[in-house]
């Protein structure tokens, strides 16, 4: 089941695309994350508006994120 931040930002038009074309990956690679993989998140937070901790908020502990800057 994909997270629904995702399925909500798939869900918009061309935003699978811009996402592929970010981080380099086929439209086919990420139409099939179940959520945002780590090395991604800034890319993806960037490329749709989103604060990387509503995205994975998993990742991050009070203040801190778990995940290294890109």
């Amino acid at each position: 089941m994909r997270d629904a931040i995702l399925n909500e930002i798939m869900m918009r038009r061309g935003a699978n695309k811009r996402i592929s074309k970010a981080c380099g990956l086929s439209t086919a690679a990420v139409a099939q994350w179940k959520r945002v993989p780590k090395r991604h998140l800034q890319t993806v937070a960037a490329v749709c508006g989103i604060a990387p901790r509503k995205l994975r908020p998993d990742l991050f502990d009070g203040r801190e994120c778990k995940v290294d800057a890109a």
